[in-house]
């Protein structure tokens, strides 16, 4: 169900009644990850499903650059957010994690009935992460954090400006890049083109995909 149309037909909390996160649906039929991460952060655990303590995510700060930081009940958001590039990582009371890879996006923040409700959107595909990193979504997540860090060595020790420029890029621009960039790596080598051809099909029919249909919420 898409978060606009889940949103008149119920309020927030009502969606969340029985979720400690929730996926908002992908933005076409071949993308590898989803338009919306929905996250419920309340005071007690429910113990009746997998409930958040916290949610760690890199956010654009005040001075341009990149900061993680972790939200908590006892740390709250108080106001919405500039989402940037990296991983985003959800942990229950028992330190259980579940991870996501965001291009960037923006992050809002609500409270419904107590309960601090944080909406991650973003024009890219949100990737699901999984252990061992065996799925599209992981192997396109493992590329594009090493495009990252070879962008970050370039910079030298100006780690200040390479952060600045991170936190600038727009998600849909930078997925776009990102999977061009794979792909010519890929397929520049036959024997990594064998390996991960089943990513590289995935990447062609996100290229042959209507800009309007990606763009799509």
């Amino acid at each position: 169900m898409e978060w606009e149309e889940a949103a008149n037909e119920q309020s927030i909390s009502k969606i969340m009644e029985h979720w400690g996160y929730y996926l908002l649906s992908p933005s076409h039929r071949h993308s590898p990850g989803y338009s919306g991460l929905l996250v419920a952060i309340r005071k007690q655990p429910t113990g009746k499903h997998y409930d958040p303590k916290t949610l760690r995510l890199p956010l654009g700060d005040a001075e341009g650059t990149v900061t993680r930081r972790t939200l908590s009940w006892l740390s709250p958001a108080t106001h919405s957010s500039h989402v940037c590039p990296g991983r985003v990582i959800l942990s229950d009371r028992f330190d259980k994690r579940i991870e996501f890879f965001t291009f960037g996006g923006s992050l809002e923040v609500t409270w419904e009935q107590g309960n601090m409700m944080c909406l991650l959107r973003s024009a890219a595909p949100i990737l699901g992460l999984t252990l061992p990193e065996q799925t599209i979504p992981d192997q396109l997540a493992s590329k594009i954090e090493s495009l990252i860090a070879e962008a970050h060595a370039r910079w030298g020790r100006n780690d200040e400006g390479f952060s600045r420029r991170l936190a600038e890029v727009d998600p849909f621009a930078f997925y776009l890049a990102s999977m061009h960039s794979i792909l010519l790596r890929l397929e520049h080598v036959r024997a990594l083109e064998r390996t991960y051809h089943v990513l590289c099909e995935a990447l062609h029919r996100e290229e042959g995909q209507d800009d309007g249909n990606l763009r799509k919420q």
